[in-house]
């Protein structure tokens, strides 16, 4: 009688229960949330790898010249295919992304409009819904340049093939 009493009040600190989940992926063309996909500037330098269970976007360029700042414009689209305006920037934790050589730093990825790099939350740009642009800002669709910058002393190749992954962030936007 007492036990009852006590689990009869509601209290409780924590619950744990199993339960079955179907969660399905989709590629990035098409009906993902955000679709990455090779820009209109991208002949031979963007390519995807369908082979493993989702797509891969591959920078394909192995004859840069050292010395020197090499620009691929309009090289990765990205679209927001959701409902929801969003924030999108490339995640600056990884050594050599980023828009400063003199720091190490010789992969930069910018908005195509503005010319402005978008590695850091600080450097964002602001994706509309799917459909449009709903304030005169971006659209729902924005073509991404790659920067690759190896002019300063401190930099070479080697910067550039220690990166093997580029991690985009896509946030919701609260309205």
């Amino acid at each position: 009688m007492g036990t009852g009493a006590v689990f009869g009040s509601g209290a409780f600190t924590s619950i744990e229960a199993d339960r079955n989940v179907n969660l399905q992926v989709t590629g990035d063309t098409g009906s993902a949330q955000v679709g990455f996909s090779p820009g209109s500037g991208a002949t031979g330098i963007i390519g995807t790898d369908s082979d493993e269970s989702v797509d891969i976007i591959k920078f394909e360029q192995t004859d840069l010249n050292e010395r020197a700042k090499t620009t691929f414009e309009n090289a990765l689209q990205v679209d927001n295919n959701s409902a929801s305006k969003v924030s999108l920037y490339i995640d600056d934790s990884t050594t050599g992304i980023g828009d400063d050589p003199t720091n190490g730093e010789v992969l930069d990825f910018r908005a195509g409009s503005t010319d402005a790099s978008i590695v850091g939350s600080a450097q964002a740009i602001t994706l509309d819904p799917d459909g449009g642009s709903s304030d005169g800002g971006y659209s729902d669709t924005v073509e991404i340049d790659i920067v690759v910058d190896l002019r300063d002393d401190g930099v070479d190749g080697s910067n550039l093939s220690s990166i093997s992954d580029v991690t985009f962030i896509v946030e919701a936007v609260q309205q």
